[in-house]
């Protein structure tokens, strides 16, 4: 399709949209992202069959008149990236073998505390099925405090044009402000930390407030100890461009906490780690949460104690391991129904025109129906608005029948993703000839050609 005027913005909204995925449900999309990024793409072959099967279905199809609205085509495009999300999560609960739902699952009996996700195919030749990590120290970043001065002070600065340098281990940055009459201590600081968020020079900044006083707190985006320097980051005015003063003043040097790596155990052998998230054996991706061992926190009393303990340098362990099968196939089934229901709050129940929904509605439904009794099995009932509901079952003696809806489902969501246009209203205008049996060059421009508004 040649870009134009006209195609232009229909391909920014389509990137906007899907590029960083369905923004209605980011926590969602998160915790999936990562487990499905292997299955995102196509290599050559996958696109081959995907082009054959365009051509075999133009074979049989009949040539509609199609008149679509530019909320239907909209409706068709997020109907056709929706099945390939849902795709891309039951693929990504394969094994190595792309055996469906036999993904091995991990646990952490303290979760506040660590983490964690399995991944098979990065796993080391010899993975043991648990082990136990001990916590001794988390990753921390680069944290300069100013000194607390009085936040509605006027500046003891004449007023100028001012600037610093921060100092990072690949690049130097000088930041110029003004400083104006009247200005207080407070309005500066948050002047500045406005000024350093805003640059995006690998540094954060805040002002942090207590009994009347403040203080300007910047921290570095990176965790764990430089490799490169001593500190992360250096703060100095001494050959700024405008006038200096700013540094001494502010004290943005007075207090320095170091940057420190992850320290930890894994059986009893002592690792350590620039940031708080690890691989062992390659496949167990392990994050720490030292998020949750800040005082303060509401968290369970057991919790709460391990925090304390590492806080005051000991140790706290947490058993990390492999789910039995059944248990992992159970939480992959659960997956599976979190995905599909999560496709179908967004393609259906968050759609209020319900002619433009009803037929893939009443298609879904009716494919749900014929699996019933094999769903049911594994503790998967059906609703009547075609979402799933989840009981576990405390023992599943097979899993060849969800294997086999698996493979059922997959086909349906490669039909959709295919030609999302069936399921908006349009009218037959002629049939394919039964006696020659070729494709329409016709019906591939429609389906291609789905994102026009309008026909020329």
């Amino acid at each position: 399709m040649p870009v134009s005027l006209t195609t232009l913005p229909i391909y920014d909204q389509y990137l906007s949209t899907y590029r960083g995925g369905d923004s209605s449900s980011s926590a969602w999309n998160y915790k999936m992202n990562k487990r499905s990024l292997r299955h995102a793409t196509h290599n050559a072959t996958e696109l081959k069959d995907i082009y054959n099967a365009i051509q075999w279905k133009n074979r049989f199809t009949p040539l509609y008149l199609t008149e679509p609205s530019p909320r239907s085509v909209a409706y068709a495009i997020h109907l056709k990236e929706s099945a390939n999300d849902l795709r891309q999560t039951i693929d990504s609960l394969s094994g190595d073998d792309d055996d469906l739902f036999s993904m091995k699952s991990a646990y952490s009996d303290n979760e506040l505390l660590a983490s964690v996700e399995y991944e098979s195919e990065d796993a080391d030749d010899d993975v043991p099925s648990d082990f136990v990590l001990e916590v001794e120290n988390f990753a921390t970043p680069q944290i300069n405090t100013s000194k607390y001065m009085k936040a509605n002070q006027t500046v003891a600065l004449a007023p100028d044009s001012y600037s610093f340098d921060i100092l990072t281990n690949k690049l130097h940055y000088e930041l110029q402000f003004n400083v104006s009459e009247g200005e207080t201590n407070g309005d500066l600081q948050k002047k500045l930390a406005r000024l350093i968020n805003n640059s995006d020079i690998g540094v954060s900044a805040k002002v942090v407030e207590s009994r009347g006083l403040s203080a300007l707190e910047i921290t570095s985006n990176a965790y764990g100890l430089p490799i490169q320097s001593n500190r992360h980051f250096t703060i100095t005015d001494e050959n700024t461009s405008y006038t200096d003063g700013i540094v001494d003043y502010l004290g943005l040097n007075k207090t320095i906490k170091e940057a420190t790596n992850a320290v930890y155990s894994i059986n009893g052998n002592e690792e350590s780690s620039y940031s708080n998230s690890f691989n062992v054996y390659g496949a167990y991706h392990v994050t720490l949460h030292p998020e949750n061992t800040e005082a303060g926190k509401n968290v369970a009393d057991n919790i709460t104690a391990r925090a304390a303990a590492v806080n005051a340098g000991k140790t706290a362990s947490v058993k990390i391991g492999l789910y039995p099968d059944a248990e992992s196939l159970s939480n992959n089934i659960e997956t599976f129904v979190e995905g599909y229901n999560h496709f179908m709050n967004g393609v259906i129940n968050d759609q209020t025109d319900e002619p433009l929904t009803r037929l893939l509605s009443k298609d879904l439904h009716k494919f749900l129906g014929l699996h019933s009794y094999n769903l049911e099995k594994y503790g998967i009932s059906i609703n009547e608005d075609a979402t799933l509901d989840y009981q576990k079952l405390d023992d599943i003696a097979d899993a060849d029948a969800i294997k086999g809806f698996g493979s059922q489902i997959l086909r349906k969501l490669n039909a959709i993703s295919l030609d999302p246009m069936e399921y908006i209203d349009r009218r037959i205008c002629a049939y394919p000839n039964p006696n020659a049996s070729y494709p329409n060059p016709y019906m591939t421009s429609i389906y291609t050609g789905m994102l026009f508004s309008t026909w020329t």
